[in-house]
């Protein structure tokens, strides 16, 4: 496993036009993140908002063998930072940015093995979500049928252990891109520490 953390944001798409709060937030992060002496290399991508996008950048990002990924998506009606539990693999039927449509509403595990109805992070989003001071923190079961959804179950697919989607509110709706990258930056800490506990880094 190397000793690199993926943090994915999206570009434009309808309604978030000029700028995406996700992106915004994202791109503002550190390139080092320090644990226990170790300086992990934290890698930001902004993805595109279509399926051929995440179909093409999220195998790339596991090849890399990263100790964490986070991906990071705005929903314009919530004023809390949401941390996703899970992601479904069903109802994927609206047309992305670019007008297409995936080939069927179903998704195919590649790696999940038995079919089933979603995939659910093995992070402990509920303890995460206790823990964050500087924001209002709450998990959520709602991830959508969309781009956010789509890309966390990809994520989910190649592994439950490492991967984690969060939904951040717009731009000072009510917090600055700066307050929600920290919050993010909170996130990927209580992250790696839970893994670090459970011997997996």
């Amino acid at each position: 496993m190397s000793k690199t953390i993926f943090v994915t944001g999206f570009g434009p798409f309808a309604g978030h036009e000029e700028r995406n709060a996700s992106w915004e937030a994202v791109k503002l992060l550190p390139d080092r993140y320090l644990y226990k002496g170790i300086n992990y290399v934290v890698r930001k991508l902004e993805i595109p908002v279509t399926y051929e996008a995440v179909n093409a950048v999220v195998p790339k990002i596991w090849n890399e063998k990263p100790a964490l990924v986070i991906h990071v998506g705005v929903h314009g009606r919530i004023e809390t930072i949401n941390l996703e539990k899970c992601s479904y693999t069903s109802g994927y039927c609206r047309p992305d940015f670019s007008n297409k449509c995936l080939p069927c509403d179903k998704i195919t595990l590649a790696n999940g093995g038995a079919k089933c109805d979603l995939l659910e992070t093995n992070l402990d989003v509920e303890s995460i979500a206790s823990e964050l001071s500087m924001v209002r923190c709450c998990c959520s079961t709602e991830v959508g049928n969309y781009l956010c959804g789509y890309i966390y179950l990809k994520s989910l697919d190649f592994d439950r252990d490492r991967s984690l989607f969060i939904h951040v509110p717009d731009i000072n709706r009510p917090y600055s891109s700066a307050q929600t990258r920290d919050a993010i930056a909170q996130v990927m800490d209580r992250c790696i520490r839970q893994l670090d506990g459970k011997g997996l880094l």
